[in-house]
């Protein structure tokens, strides 16, 4: 899972500095702006000028650019979404590691006690059958496999 999210955050974040489409505005019948990768077949519209994204390594895209304080605020909004980004990260691997905790302290109780007891609605306690018990054991197993390695 937590392969699977880096993969998917990477992605994302490369997208943006790898493609910069043709975006075209124009105006409809009722008054209403609207923005597309293609132009209207029925109405003419306008091109509108796409910046690539700033790239991550902090150079810029396009050559003499760097010099205006456009930069500086876009680096600064850069290194404020990284530090999000980072910050999130950080967060979701804290859960992941008390959930891993948790979890391997559940398989420790179900493999070293055969009498388990669970709760049934409204207060009532009843035993696990072995069956119920290994079946639980080899999910907790397979939970932590996935997810804590």
């Amino acid at each position: 899972m937590w392969r699977t999210f880096l993969a998917i955050s990477s992605a994302f974040v490369l997208m943006g500095s790898v493609h910069a489409a043709q975006v075209y505005k124009w105006v409809d019948a009722q008054g209403v702006t609207h923005f597309s990768a293609q132009p209207p077949a029925d109405r003419s519209a306008d091109e509108m000028k796409v910046k690539p994204a700033p790239s991550l390594s902090g150079q810029a895209n396009t050559p003499g650019a760097g010099n205006g304080t456009g930069d500086a605020v876009n680096n600064a909004e850069q290194r404020s979404i990284e530090q999000k980004v980072q910050q999130d990260v950080r967060e979701q691997e804290k859960k992941r590691e008390e959930y891993c905790k948790a979890a391997r302290t559940n398989l420790a109780q179900l493999r070293s006690n055969p009498r388990v007891m669970i709760e049934e609605g409204r207060g009532q306690m009843r035993r696990l059958t072995e069956e119920e018990r290994q079946q639980r054991i080899s999910e907790a197993e397979f939970s932590i496999n996935q997810n804590c390695n």
